[in-house]
């Protein structure tokens, strides 16, 4: 089976409290199916890949608690399902992009990058005052937007082939499990070290897998 079929399969990683060092790879980006990542609590250091806008699917992002530096990619905005994003305690500059889903995370998303500066932190350095709605406008909150709501059913149906073809055939499932296995160690080189020590801090899992 190709490379591809693989990278489209799991959707949750959580590689938090291992200790790893070093720059997280651009490859992370090519998981074109994760719903969730969670690098938090390591010692991670170089810039936030802006690679991982390619990770349309995504709903959850922390990199909480690292050494990463540099700027928040405004590229990032592009995530439109993105639910919950946390860079807090890192060491970022610069502008906090806007936009998009940006504009409903709190500060605390954020917190801990003396260098970061503008909504929804207060330090903002330009005076910025969001643009007052006028009174003519209509409420948007009543409309439904079918351009968001169209590829979600369709995803939605996808996703459902896939997990029932892995719950119902034992075959697959060993397959998956050494597939991914191997996956990670090209993209985590680091794993192949904290695997015999730390095994109880990385869970790799699939969504609403349950049995």
């Amino acid at each position: 089976m190709e490379l591809v079929t693989v990278l489209n399969i799991f959707t949750s990683i959580d590689f938090s409290c291992n200790r790893f060092n070093g720059s997280i790879p651009e490859k992370i980006g090519e998981l074109k199916s994760l719903h969730a990542l969670n690098l938090s609590n390591n010692a991670l250091t170089g810039v936030v890949p802006s690679s991982l806008c390619n990770l349309s699917q995504l709903e959850s992002l922390d990199l909480s608690k690292n050494k990463l530096s540099g700027q928040i990619p405004p590229a990032l905005t592009k995530l439109t399902f993105l639910a919950f994003l946390n860079l807090s305690y890192n060491q970022l500059v610069g502008r906090i992009p806007s936009g998009a889903q940006f504009s409903t995370f709190d500060a605390a998303s954020f917190k801990g990058n003396k260098g970061l500066w503008g909504p929804p932190l207060t330090n903002d350095r330009t005076g910025f005052s969001p643009p007052k709605l006028e009174g003519n406008h209509s409420n948007p909150g009543h409309e439904i937007d079918w351009d968001i709501i169209c590829p979600e059913i369709g995803f939605t149906c996808g996703f459902g082939i896939v997990i029932g073809s892995l719950l119902f055939c034992k075959r697959w499932r060993k397959w998956y499990y050494r597939a991914m296995y191997n996956m990670l160690l090209k993209i985590f080189p680091q794993l192949d070290q904290r695997f015999g020590h730390h095994r109880r801090h990385v869970y790799v899992h699939q969504r609403y897998w349950r049995r």
